[in-house]
């Protein structure tokens, strides 16, 4: 019925209602004689109810609607009963007319409940104070009447006032009882108007009927346009007291016309004795100040002026505030500002400089700081001294510190100042050379610590440059030859094993120490070096991984050649446990970067064992046979990887076993699930379409897509996981368009790896799940990687070809991140370009690269659409759609949502994400999105 047009279901609404008016009109209810008037009175009710949307927020509030009329004649001449039926009849008509998505269904069954109870409780009260129905109007049903009236607006008000906040989570003070019974001269006025038509009607004098029409019908006009305008008045009311900003109006004259309650906090001002008086009248401190010639000045120009840095003297102390001036017609809006707060911490931030600059020139240390938003570098004249500039001269960049670092320095400089601000480590502390200007390389300890934001952002860098110089010279000459590897220049195993000993001795006499562990690194793949490019390479290489392997260290720790292409390293005072992660972290890292030797590059990488010296240890042998044992373990599970040594070692590994054999079982069960994250077009910010995205929850908690995901192609499982996703997808969005016709929902996207892609009969597993559901092959979007691609382009681009010309259509995903070749991409048959979250979060990026416009213009290029993923802003939204892209995803607009999660956002059909021109479409998106 929902579909037939408004007035035609109100027609077969009125049919419904009056057929079942004569069949109770045959049992004699409810008046043997009166059913013509009575029909004619329901009738009214339902027109009533139809025409009453316009004060749909009124009647949450209590307000009397116009229904109230009818409702009470209908009770004084027919009973409590009759009361009931033509106010279900109204309500009924206008849940018909206006359908749920127009008006929230919550909403409009608690006013129709407070409405019944109302004409319930009027009905009770009236009855037991002797209220007759039929015999209107007596002098003594006078006091009846009041009652009743009385009893059905202390219902309907309190239930509105009171009851309504509770249940929609409002503050239940959000009107006062002045507001609520300022309502109670409308249900007088409707109380004398259902009572004269109650006379009417019992008296039949139909004769005046037609007399009391017009201005009834001018009354009930009038009603509504006054509670309209004190609607649109208490609005405006709550719109000006949200203004953080206090607002004054003055006119031509300088007399203050509008005086808000910022204002009068701010200037200590009552507005009683602001009103109609001179500005300068009002608040007499404001006569010394400039906002007297400044309002002139407006006055004459007719251009808004801004009046900063104005004191006003307070009891509590003074107060700074920025006043807006500008012109209106007749005078001129003051914008008061208090910028109390931001003065005071502009004043405390010069007396902190200050201090900071009287600090920086006594200190032996060189301080400098690093803004890494403007990529500003600040160098104290003790820094320029120590590395031989002059006292005035001044790096402005990063880069020109780093200029001055040593060739082999500068990559672990750098790793160690990435590590700091990712909070890999809590503390930059690096040794290296830089270049001083006498020509010569002098060894610098640089120290620093990051400032962050709440959430993480690293803001900037600050710290110290200490001149080590000397003291590396004197711990060189200390290490004899014969404890010294002679091609690296590291310690041996011989003085490693002695350290790691006097360690562990050191550890058992202490009742509580700090951690130590030891690190058995085997590089990966170092034979092969060996045997293609020779020993000397090889050598080469070693020194080389002996250089970044002393970068990643901390002070104090000790680094080790235990001979061929084994190292070991020494970590002392650990804190935590996990501070040997971050270094082993940052050694992978470390060595990830190629190796310029001989001319051409060379990789490599290491596999790490950790073990802990704990105290059951008896030896340092034992330590290091433990640690061996662990970079073993970590050579078995693909290298380039570490490992720590624990007693649970085999107990992960049938950990592992056991997520492999509950996947398969899983797979085996279809225990899965298809959650869809929604695709909007950026122009209305409504969603047009769905990513279906997998879901798999092991004995209670979730486990991530990039965990089982990987382990399901590795297994050789994804092709019938892959399979189960398509078929629910599809039928999942089949159901939706025909459920939801209205929803403008024209796709459904499922990712599809290269292993399916390369399946055979892949076409004819669309070709399926598509008849099986029902869909279009037109609504389906199938997601391949630019890395799926590239496998076999030869062999993808004949698959997409079959899927395109059976109507499905392709997308490319992560476009930018893979290696694909612009030679193979234009002749892939591709309908759209998916952008990378990754190019998306550099669009708000100072200097960022073109990046995003250079996939645009391919994208037009090549005659495909563009979807922007992973949108977590606002300005990148509208960035995108600035630079031309029509449709994004990401948790600006909705975070994946459940199947009835999505329904619920289909139903209300709002646009997500924040709103250009109000904020009350992305409230009612936000109550779908959280089931509100």
């Amino acid at each position: 019925m929902r579909n037939f047009p408004r007035y035609a279901r109100l027609i077969v609404l009125i049919t419904t209602v009056t057929g079942a008016e004569l069949l109770l009109a045959l049992t004699g209810w409810p008046h043997p004689h009166r059913t013509l008037e009575f029909a004619g009175l329901v009738l009214t009710a339902i027109l009533i109810s139809v025409h009453q949307r316009r004060l749909a927020t009124a009647e949450d509030r209590g307000v009397m609607p116009p229904s109230f009329v009818l409702e009470l004649t209908a009770l004084l001449v027919y009973g409590v009963d009759a009361a009931l039926f033509a106010a279900a009849a109204g309500i009924l008509a206008r849940w018909v007319v206006e359908p749920e998505r127009a008006r929230p269904v919550r909403r409009a069954g608690l006013n129709a409940t407070i409405t019944l109870a109302a004409i319930e409780a009027a009905g009770l009260v009236y009855g037991a104070l002797g209220g007759v129905s039929g015999e209107f109007i007596r002098l003594s049903q006078a006091v009846p009447v009041a009652a009743a009236v009385a009893a059905y607006f202390l219902v309907k008000t309190t239930w509105a006032a009171v009851i309504v906040p509770v249940l929609n989570r409002e503050p239940v003070d959000r009107f006062s009882p002045v507001t609520v019974l300022g309502q109670a001269p409308g249900y007088c006025l409707g109380a004398a108007v259902a009572a004269v038509l109650a006379q009417l009607v019992t008296g039949r004098m139909w004769e005046f009927a037609g007399v009391a029409a017009l201005p009834l019908y001018c009354a009930y006009r009038a009603y509504c346009d006054d509670v309209n305008r004190c609607e649109q008045e208490r609005r405006r009311g709550e719109v000006i007291g949200s203004l953080t900003e206090g607002v004054s109006v003055v006119d031509r004259s300088g007399r203050v016309t509008l005086w808000d309650a910022t204002v009068e906090r701010l200037t200590e001002c009552p507005r009683q004795q602001a009103l109609g008086r001179p500005l300068t009248s009002a608040v007499p401190m404001l006569a010394q100040t400039q906002l007297p010639q400044v309002i002139q000045d407006v006055f004459k120009s007719r251009e808004a002026r801004m009046l900063t840095n104005l004191a006003l003297p307070a009891a509590g102390g003074g107060r700074v505030v920025e006043v807006q001036v500008l012109p209106v017609a007749g005078g001129a809006t003051l914008l008061w500002h208090d910028i109390t707060a931001k003065t005071q911490a502009e004043q405390s931030l010069k007396r902190s400089e200050e201090r900071l600059a009287l600090a920086a020139a006594g200190a032996n240390d060189g301080l400098w700081e690093w803004d890494v938003r403007t990529q500003a570098f600040y160098a104290s004249a003790r820094w320029n001294a120590l590395i031989g500039l002059a006292a005035g001269d001044s790096t402005a960049r990063p880069e020109h510190w780093l200029d001055r670092v040593h060739a082999d320095d500068v990559e672990g400089l750098r790793e160690a100042v990435n590590a700091c601000i990712s909070g890999a480590t809590e503390v930059l502390q690096h040794e290296h050379r830089i270049l001083c200007r006498d020509g010569s390389y002098r060894r610098f300890l640089c120290r620093g610590a990051a400032a962050r934001t709440r959430s993480r952002r690293v803001l900037r860098l600050a710290g110290s440059l200490t001149d080590t110089t000397d003291h590396a010279l004197t711990e060189k000459q200390l290490r004899s030859a014969g404890f010294c590897d002679p091609l690296t220049g590291l310690c041996n195993r011989a003085v490693f094993v002695e350290s790691l000993g006097r360690k562990l001795a050191e550890c058992k006499r202490q009742t509580r120490g700090d951690w130590f562990a030891a690190l058995y690194l085997d590089l990966d793949r170092f034979k092969i070096v060996n045997d293609s490019l020779g020993h000397l390479i090889g050598d080469e290489l070693l020194v080389a991984v002996s250089r970044r392997l002393e970068s990643c260290l901390r002070e104090g720790d000790e680094l080790a050649r235990l001979g061929g292409d084994e190292f070991a390293i020494l970590l002392n005072d650990l804190g935590d446990p996990q501070q040997a992660n971050a270094v082993a972290f940052r050694i992978q890292k470390a060595l990830s970067a190629p190796f310029s030797i001989g001319g051409r590059e060379v990789f490599t990488s290491a596999s790490i064992g950790i073990a802990f010296g704990l105290g059951h240890y008896n030896s340092p042998d034992e330590i290091m046979r433990d640690a061996d044992t662990a970079m073993y373990h970590a050579k078995s599970r693909g290298k380039a990887r570490h490992e720590l040594f624990d007693a649970d070692m085999h107990a992960r590994a049938r950990d592992r076993l056991g997520l492999e054999n509950d996947l398969r079982r899983a797979i085996d069960t279809n225990n899965f699930e298809v959650h869809y994250q929604p695709i909007v077009s950026l122009a209305s910010r409504k969603c047009v379409g769905f990513e279906s995205l997998i879901r798999w929850t092991r004995n209670g908690e979730s486990v991530s897509p990039a965990t089982f995901i990987p382990m399901a192609e590795e297994l050789g499982l994804i092709e019938p996981l892959g399979t189960w996703v398509l078929q629910q997808a599809c039928r999942t969005f089949a159901d939706w368009q025909r459920q939801y016709p209205g929803a403008g929902i024209d796709c459904i996207t499922v990712n599809v790896s290269s292993r399916q892609l390369m399946q055979q009969h892949f076409m004819l597993i669309v070709e399926q799940a598509i008849e099986a559901s029902g869909l279009r092959p037109c609504d389906l979007r199938l997601e391949i990687t630019e890395t799926a691609l590239m496998d076999s382009p030869h062999v993808a681009a004949k698959v997409l070809s079959e899927l395109r010309e059976f109507g499905v259509k392709i997308y490319l995903d992560d476009f930018g991140t893979g290696y694909s070749s612009l030679s193979h991409l234009h002749k892939l048959p591709v309908d759209a370009l998916k952008i990378d979250r990754s190019f998306v979060k550099s669009l708000i990026v100072t200097d960022r690269p073109a990046i995003v416009e250079s996939i645009l213009a391919l994208a037009r290029t090549l005659n495909t659409s563009v979807v922007a993923e992973g949108i977590e802003s606002d300005d990148q939204a509208r960035e995108l759609e600035r630079l031309g892209c029509t449709h994004a995803q990401g948790f600006l607009f909705s975070r994946p949502l459940s199947s009835r999660a999505a329904e619920q956002l289909l139903i209300a059909n709002l646009p997500l994400g924040p709103h250009r021109e109000g904020r009350a479409p992305e409230r009612a998106a936000a109550a779908v999105l959280s089931g509100g």
